[in-house]
């Protein structure tokens, strides 16, 4: 029985946490690709298709839920912090996500992945203009080193479409605010990814499907009565939203899976090497071409700093969190030896002055 019970208790092993990692990248990378191809094959439907991705990914949270009744009989929310957390969150996300995928229509999915490398630092800079988050040359010097490497990758383009930039550049932005209100509402709430995902989906589902039905319905019914010949949908259409549902899942279950395997410090790791996979495949695949020397040298610079920032931000919250750890076992100490001295100068400690 004990032995049965350490080896449950055991760490994964090394090959584990590899091959775990490795179909991280590759699912989460497959799904951006996957719906670049959707929107720049002829299908320009993003609120049609991410409504019925949050829907399969709210059917998915609830069926998980079900199979963890400690994690479901701990889901305890207001309707007050339902509307005024929850809902700007998913507002956010919502907009990020059609912004997103919009601008993979005008822009190449490897230069939107490019553009990734510089969200770390965006969203350190805003904690520290917000006041949430200390002053620190560590990140000014990685802000100035992204911030080059961002420019790099910019003027690395040989053709760029400016709409597609600025939606580039929105998303990126939204995705900041979404990081900030992830670490400022849900925080607080002590949700876990399965919990977030049950009631955030739903919210997102019902944003993209009213969109859809202002924006997209007549489209889509009018094109689903024409055949492929005459501009209706193709053969490949409805396998590929499948697809996309199906990867949807698998990204969720997969970093779930991860972050409860390896450490903060390897998902650090492990975030360039989506970006960089991203950026290949769309290269070979998706928008055949060849990066430039700026670009390559831009990205290399922007993913860089964001690592090593990364990294060594986990390492800083690691030994302030170790350092109040100690201090909080210091205290009942401290505070003994403090009520020690009192009484020993109380009224019965200086009696014998006094007589």
């Amino acid at each position: 029985m004990g032995a049965s019970a350490a080896g449950a208790d055991a760490p994964p092993s090394g090959h584990a946490v590899f091959v775990m990692a490795v179909l991280v990248v590759v699912v989460s990378s497959s799904l951006a690709l996957t719906m670049a191809h959707l929107f720049r094959s002829g299908y320009p439907y993003q609120c049609t298709v991410l409504a019925l991705q949050q829907l399969v990914c709210t059917v998915f949270a609830a069926i998980a839920m079900r199979f963890r009744p400690e994690e479901s009989a701990a889901l305890r929310i207001s309707k007050w912090n339902y509307a005024t957390m929850l809902l700007p969150f998913s507002g956010v996300l919502s907009l990020k996500l059609f912004l997103q995928n919009k601008a993979v229509q005008y822009v190449s999915p490897a230069f939107y992945a490019m553009t990734g490398s510089l969200l770390p630092v965006g969203v350190t800079v805003l904690s520290i203009a917000m006041g949430t988050a200390k002053f620190k040359w560590s990140t000014v010097a990685a802000a100035v080193v992204v911030s080059i490497g961002g420019v790099l990758i910019k003027f690395g383009q040989v053709e760029l479409s400016p709409l597609g930039f600025a939606l580039t550049m929105s998303s990126l932005g939204l995705d900041v605010v979404r990081l900030m209100l992830m670490q400022a509402l849900l925080q607080p709430l002590k949700l876990t990814g399965m919990q977030t995902m049950l009631l955030s989906a739903p919210q997102q589902c019902l944003m993209f499907f009213v969109n859809a039905a202002w924006a997209e319905a007549s489209d889509v019914a009018a094109r689903a009565k024409l055949s492929p010949e005459d501009g209706g949908f193709g053969a490949d259409f409805v396998p590929i939203v499948c697809t996309v549902c199906a990867l949807a899942i698998g990204v969720v279950l997969f970093n779930l899976i991860f972050v409860k395997m390896t450490s903060a410090i390897i998902s650090a790791i492990c975030t360039p090497f989506k970006d960089l996979s991203t950026i290949v495949f769309s290269d070979l695949i998706v928008d055949k071409r060849t990066e430039t020397p700026s670009a390559v040298i831009g990205f290399a610079m922007a993913c860089t700093a964001s690592l090593a920032y990364n990294i060594h931000d986990v390492y800083e919250k690691r030994a302030e969190a170790a350092k109040r750890e100690t201090d909080e076992e210091r205290k009942p100490l401290v505070g003994g030896k403090e009520d020690a001295a009192e009484k020993g100068k109380g009224p019965g400690g200086g009696g014998g002055g006094r007589g």
